[in-house]
């Protein structure tokens, strides 16, 4: 039905608010009233997209507030860090504060229908309480069901407080999950999830952009995108090891996120550039390669514009994306301990001169290009309604 109240809630990072904006954009066009649920800075940029926004949980500062109480949890790699962050993180101390916080929010709001992304596991637990159907949003490939599982026993204890029996999955799949996975990276445990709606990731909507002017007046024929997101870009050392291996052979493009000044680099040659922060829609059309963190917005937005990548996992779910682009054969993938300038160099000149990296990207572009839209994935939305 039209004119529901639809309250969407994420963490409070670009990259678990960025996977619903589309869908929220879509549900208002849609006549329904929309409001987000989050953290600063989240919080601001909902209102700046034109949303009703209220505060709910820590904000993105709040990982200096426990990360001292966690010491090396930054050298635990593949599974063993994701367990931590869904475990000890989101289904923990991130849980408690925000349930208390979107409790109120509900009570006073009243939403018809709550949607959140999959990291945030407060309102499964709220919405069960107080009767509202939910919607789970993915951000890439599904997680897997026995992470999910560590999940719900980290939560059970939240649910128990709350008399109510814990969920086996912290709360997930219990109504829609919308998948914004192209088939070509999905994890094979979607075939036992339902019911699913299918919906092309944010990073794949397609945005027209001028060419800039800037990238025309670099020297060399190719150019290269480097990233490590906003969150896992504290390492200048890995963009000086990129720099070192690349300068001289590509264009390079760098941004090093905004928390961080791209003078700590120091002076540069001609052919690179370095950004606190470009959007990934200017730069992508224009790229050859990217090298990144693999996180799942620049994942997926690389190869929405049919671009291969060298990944250089950090952190969070970044191997088990590495190790999928690998699979697909539309890339490659370096570890901490393989790092060099040798082998980013081997590798960023295989994406270039091997055109099987390159025709794998454009293959999974095509999967993006095919996956229905926002607007198309509100109709499963409302029959929750």
């Amino acid at each position: 039905m039209s004119n529901s109240r639809i309250l969407f809630t994420c963490r409070p990072l670009s990259g678990h608010f960025d996977p619903l904006l589309s869908l929220a954009v879509a549900a208002r066009a849609s006549g329904h009233t929309v409001a987000f649920a989050s953290g600063d800075p989240v919080v601001g940029q909902a209102r700046d997209a034109g949303f009703m926004a209220f505060k709910a949980g820590a904000a993105d500062t709040y990982r200096a507030e426990w990360a001292p109480r966690f010491p090396g949890f930054t050298e635990l790699v593949g599974d063993a860090q994701r367990e931590f962050f869904f475990t000890h993180i989101f289904a923990d101390l991130e849980l408690a504060p925000r349930a208390v916080d979107l409790e109120s929010i509900m009570s006073a709001w009243q939403p018809d229908l709550v949607v959140h992304e999959m990291a945030e596991l407060a309102a499964p637990l709220v919405s069960t309480a107080r009767g509202i159907p939910y919607v789970d949003v993915g951000f890439g490939s599904l997680i897997p069901r026995a992470l999910l599982e560590q999940a719900g026993a980290a939560a059970a204890a939240h649910w128990r407080a709350r008399g109510l029996e814990p969920h086996p999955l912290a709360g997930v799949f219990r109504y829609l999950y919308v998948d914004p996975c192209p088939p070509a990276l999905q994890n094979p445990e979607i075939a036992d999830v339902s019911p699913v709606q299918s919906m092309r990731p944010a990073a794949g909507e397609t945005q027209i952009t001028e060419r800039p002017t800037w990238i025309d007046e670099l020297p060399h024929l190719r150019t290269v995108y480097v990233t490590l997101g906003t969150i896992w870009n504290t390492d200048l050392d890995v963009f000086r090891l990129v720099i070192e291996a690349l300068h001289d052979r590509v264009n390079l493009v760098v941004t090093v996120g905004r928390q961080n000044d791209p003078a700590m680099l120091g002076p540069q040659p001609a052919g690179v550039v370095i950004r606190s922060y470009i959007p990934q829609h200017e730069v992508l059309p224009w790229c050859d390669a990217v090298v990144a963190h693999g996180g799942s917005g620049t994942v997926l937005g690389a190869l929405a514009h049919g671009v291969p990548l060298l990944v250089v996992p950090q952190g969070a779910d970044q191997w088990s994306n590495a190790e999928k682009i690998v699979s697909a054969s539309a890339g490659l993938r370096l570890l901490r301990d393989q790092l060099s300038a040798g082998t980013v160099r081997d590798c960023v000149m295989a994406l270039l001169s091997e055109p099987s990296y390159r025709q794998a990207a454009l293959d999974i572009k095509q999967e993006i290009s095919a996956m229905p839209s926002a607007t198309d994935a509100i109709a499963a939305l409302e029959a929750l309604l």
